[in-house]
């Protein structure tokens, strides 16, 4: 594989924020909901407003604090009205931060405004106590009042200034705590203060009056419920959180047990958040205008335990119909029959947001649209109507790659693309590559909708010469794609191809066996299917599912049947914790008709994305003189678990296992091993990676580990 360090041609953005606004817990430089003055808007802020007094805080940081008033000054001009706000302003500032005596005036002279602070003591936080909570743990009620920990509060006491506002603000949050537990007639007051230390401290007393906890009773649905009671119950989502349960398989096994509503706390929140889940449901499936009530009052229970009933009132069912697309791109290069030709399949089918959705990260990921918008409206006859609003990105682009690769060596590559050729969104590339081993150059045509259907077309002509160990190989070659998505996760595809192949400067101890070199100048054609299911929440940085792919192809040498081959590859990402657990298996086979099997045409193990004890081809049988002659049967094993370091920094432990069978070497086919570390580097466009490879038992001719430098993830 390939060891890169790219250099994309991408637009640098710096973020310089508008709003400043730090916590009101913080000290010296709070800026609580201040705006940041730019740095001209600082200077003419004096002219406008003078303050003094403030030992404190800055003449800039009290500026900030009233940016919108002095900018109102600046373009409006001075009145009492204004330089009053301005005045206000730098008071509630002041008491925002534990300044609750704070006091300001003001005089107007001159065109401008004079500002008199007096500070008075700050008043910091030092204890809350909580008195009636026999259900919730005070640790708890800590973190909603003040958002901290008790130990913290005591070891930084300056983070935390004390003001009647917040109290009463971290009462409301408790209070809400409560609620959501279930406890809905519970009382919070947080009006017991008492001052010490001149009015520097403040010690709160919240009492609480708990109440009676109301839990969820019976469901019950009603009206045209249409759908079996188990799947209404999945669709409601989680009583705990009011998160819909979606389509995700696993969401739907989790809230599958209808005894998951037992004893879970009751609010009428919670009853909103399920009755919008299941008119989501009902809507997703094609009852777009579809209603739901619930009926809930816990008023009138006495034991605690809440009835709720769901009244649907689905309509009937919608259909797609039709595409309206407003292009806003000042030069529009698309064809105005793309986008309607891209969503015409839904046309007549039952409204099904799933598939919408579907087409629209379709469109997204060609990378044709700046932005794009997709609204749904309800027709007559109980039809639906798209509305695209879109706007075009820049179709053509110029990207370099720069890396090293310990196989590789040094290289450089360019890539050339217009994505929208002659207008009908159809990319056409062109990329040369260069390294230490041989330069490669790919012209690329893709055709995601092949006669405007749902088939893809992917055509490539190709020029390679590469420096292999023991041999050189020029390929002058074709090759043709025809796939098919025929479940969301599953993509099936036949190909052709073929390839005018010459092997050259073979080192003299492999080209003295015919039958372990094979043939040397030949054309070679191949028909084949391959198969791709894929259940990867990323296939770049994968993080979860899996990944299952495989192929089987005929081929032909001059015309002459030569072998048959198949592939089949596994990888499955798994997280624990904060950790991934990574798992791999591949396997591949030739089966062949003539005598010897080019070299170049065959498989070679050991590397950076196989068995990293060894160099890249290094496992397997090898001539006198050390040249990898490949083999016929390959396997290759990988258990990887990662872990976070720093940041997007993480290391890895591994182990691999794998073989290389050739049928002309006897001894050829063991299982070998690496036992290895290795960091990774995460990048939005996959991981950098660098692996150390351990043999555990190495032979004489083998070394006893192997580094790698490598992109992407290993399998």
């Amino acid at each position: 594989m390939r060891t890169t360090l790219p250099l994309l041609t991408a637009a640098l953005l710096t973020s310089v924020p508008h709003n400043v606004a730090q916590d009101t817990r913080t000290g010296e430089g709070a800026l609580l909901g201040a705006e940041l003055l730019t740095g001209g808007e600082t200077e003419r802020a004096g002219k406008y407003v003078e303050i003094a007094g403030n030992t404190r805080y800055t003449d800039e940081q009290l500026h900030a604090a009233i940016t919108q008033q002095i900018r109102e000054i600046q373009s409006k001009g001075m009145s009492s009205t204004r330089a009053d706000d301005a005045a206000y302003y730098i008071g509630a500032f002041y008491r925002k931060n534990g300044y609750a005596k704070a006091t300001t005036d003001y005089s107007i002279r001159g065109g401008k405004v004079f500002i008199r602070v007096t500070e008075g003591p700050r008043t910091l936080l030092e204890k809350i106590q909580f008195i009636g909570n026999r259900t919730i743990p005070d640790e708890k009620l800590y973190e909603y009042m003040v958002g901290t920990t008790q130990e913290r509060l005591l070891e930084e006491p300056e983070d935390f200034p004390f003001t009647n506002a917040e109290a009463a603000a971290g009462a409301d949050r408790v209070r809400g705590l409560y609620l959501s537990e279930g406890f809905l007639n519970a009382k919070v007051d947080a009006s017991g203060v008492a001052l010490s230390h001149g009015g520097t401290r403040a010690r709160v007393t919240v009492r609480i009056q708990e109440g009676m906890r109301y839990t969820f009773g019976d469901i019950r649905f009603q009206g045209r419920a249409l759908f079996p009671r188990e799947e209404l119950l999945t669709a409601l989502g989680d009583p705990e959180t009011g998160d819909s349960a979606g389509t995700d398989p696993r969401a739907r096994n989790k809230f599958s047990n209808e005894e998951r509503f037992r004893d879970k706390a009751y609010s009428p929140g919670k009853v909103d958040a399920l009755q919008r889940n299941l008119q989501s449901f009902y809507k997703a499936r094609g009852y777009f205008q579809a209603e739901v009530e619930a009926l809930a009052d816990h008023t009138q229970s006495r034991t605690g335990k809440v009835p709720v009933t769901f009244i649907a009132k689905p309509d009937g069912l919608f259909r797609f119909n039709g595409v309206t697309v407003r292009n806003e791109t000042a030069e529009p290069r698309l064809q105005p029959d793309f986008l309607p030709k891209r969503f015409a399949h839904l046309k007549g089918e039952i409204y099904d947001s799933e598939k919408l959705d579907e087409t629209y990260r379709e469109m997204l990921r060609t990378g044709l649209f700046r932005s794009l918008r997709v609204s749904t409206v309800a027709a007559p006859e109980h039809l639906v109507r798209l509305e695209i609003t879109a706007e075009e990105a820049k179709a053509r682009e110029v990207g370099f790659t720069i890396g090293y690769g310990s196989y590789e060596g040094g290289l450089a590559g360019i890539r050339l693309v217009d994505r929208n050729l002659f207008g009908h969104g159809r990319p056409l590339s062109f990329g040369f590559d260069y390294s230490q081993r041989g330069m490669k150059g790919e012209l690329r045509h893709d055709n995601p909708w092949l006669f405007d259907t749902r088939f893809s077309l992917r055509s490539r002509i190709t020029a390679v010469k590469r420096e292999e160990i023991g041999y050189t190989k020029s390929e002058l070659g074709a090759r043709v794609d025809l796939q098919r998505k025929v479940l969301p996760h599953l993509e099936l595809g036949i190909f052709a191809e073929g390839a005018d192949v010459q092997i050259t400067d073979v080192d003299p101890t492999l080209a003295a066996d015919p039958r372990r070199l094979g043939p040397t100048d030949y054309v070679i054609t191949s028909i084949g299917v391959t198969q791709l299911t894929d259940f990867r929440d990323n296939p770049i940085n994968p993080n979860r599912g899996f990944v299952l792919s495989s192929s089987f192809d005929y081929a032909l040498l001059d015309g002459q049947p030569a072998f048959t081959r198949s592939t089949i590859r596994f990888s499955w990402y798994q997280p624990i914790g904060r950790t991934l657990l990574a798992l791999g298996a591949r396997a591949g086979y030739i089966a062949p008709v003539i005598e010897a099997i080019p070299i170049d045409v065959r498989f070679f193990n050991g590397g950076s994305t196989t068995v990293r004890s060894f160099a890249e081809r290094e496992l397997g049988p090898k001539d006198k003189a050390g040249n990898p002659l490949g083999g016929e049967f390959y396997t290759v094993l990988n258990a990887e678990l990662m872990f976070p370091i720093v940041n997007a920094l993480s290391g890895a432990v591994f182990v691999d296992a794998g073989s290389l069978k050739n049928e002309a070497v006897s001894d050829s086919g063991d299982l070998r091993y690496a036992i290895g570390l290795g960091l990774r580097y995460t990048l939005p466009i996959g991981p950098l990676r660098l692996d150390y490879g351990v043999n555990p038992s190495p032979r004489a001719d083998e070394e006893r580990g192997a580094f790698h430098f490598s992109f992407g993830f290993a399998f």
